[in-house]
């Protein structure tokens, strides 16, 4: 099951909470485990994988999918000028899938869902 919007919960391992820059008004998603994460707040999409890290723009951003993995979530943004950046991130049990799931459908649903 692929979710997405248009042409257009806590962390958990060590990701810890998003950095400074993050935040504003609006609702925020935050996922992560021992390695990767991400966070979709009012500023846009911010993907973590080992030592790498981007951050997408709402203005940058044609389209976010979802999708639920058996032990986690795979998120991938598709920019405008055509790249697709993707993060995946473990979940601790089964049930938080569902529930990032539910969250993230919101915030998108916020930022992007205007956008039709």
């Amino acid at each position: 099951m692929t979710h997405g919007y248009g042409q257009q919960g806590g962390p958990v391992g060590g990701f810890g909470a998003p950095p400074a820059m993050f935040g504003g008004p609006g609702p925020e998603f935050v996922a992560a485990d021992e390695r990767n994460g991400l966070v979709v707040d009012a500023e846009g999409v911010h993907f973590e994988q080992g030592p790498h890290g981007i951050e997408l723009p709402w203005a940058r951003l044609h389209t976010v999918r979802f999708y639920p993995l058996d032990a986690g979530l795979s998120v991938a943004a598709v920019t405008v000028d055509g790249p697709v950046y993707e993060c995946r991130v473990r979940a601790r049990r089964r049930s938080q899938v569902s529930q990032w799931c539910a969250e993230l459908t919101a915030v998108l649903h916020h930022y992007l869902g205007a956008r039709g």
